[in-house]
């Protein structure tokens, strides 16, 4: 039977100065929550060692810190990697964890709680690899919190926020109740 690795936060390795993102949730109940990407060991002494990457208002981060807890939480659970919550500080969370809830972040950076709770959902029905692919495609235009907002970064915003094209659930035609019609025997006459 193997050990379980030894990770902290939700799924930071064990490793001296890894790279990994910082969620920062201040005391202030009306404080900015601030995502910042930490570079690690391959940073280290250059001036982008840290990289804040978006501040989120607190009621639109009050909105998703649930669900992005669960959904970061099956995702470790799936490596056999232990769980975590959120608490008031620093919050580490693995390097490809942290890229995931990034496009989250970049989406609700300016939104109402409302709006939020609907990216949330539209966020947590994509694969990983699409939020990954986002990542880079935001990143490239601009990924650090004083970044304007223009580009594939407007763009996550609308995509995930969107309104008015909500599509109505499809009813069903009851199936026809034919008793004088059967399916015919596919063997019968082999």
């Amino acid at each position: 039977m193997s050990e379980k690795a030894i990770t902290h936060g939700f799924g930071v390795p064990n490793d001296p100065l890894p790279h990994q993102f910082l969620v920062k949730i201040p005391t202030g109940r009306t404080d900015l929550v601030e995502v910042w990407e930490d570079f690690g060991a391959a940073a280290l002494g250059t001036s982008a060692q840290k990289l804040c990457r978006v501040a989120i208002p607190r009621d639109a981060w009050r909105q998703v810190s649930e669900g992005v807890k669960g959904h970061l939480n099956r995702r470790l659970k799936e490596k056999d990697l232990k769980s975590s919550r959120f608490a008031t500080g620093e919050n580490r969370i693995e390097r490809i964890l942290g890229r995931e809830l990034c496009v989250l972040a970049w989406a609700i950076e300016d939104a109402t709680s409302d709006e939020a709770a609907i990216a949330f959902t539209r966020w947590s029905s994509h694969r990983p690899e699409e939020l990954w692919w986002l990542f880079q495609q935001i990143d490239k235009d601009g990924g650090e919190w004083d970044s304007p907002k223009t580009g594939w970064r407007a763009a996550i915003r609308h995509a995930l926020i969107r309104e008015g094209d909500e599509v109505a659930a499809a009813t069903r035609r009851p199936r026809p109740q034919s008793t004088a019609e059967k399916t015919p025997d596919l063997f019968k006459d082999l």
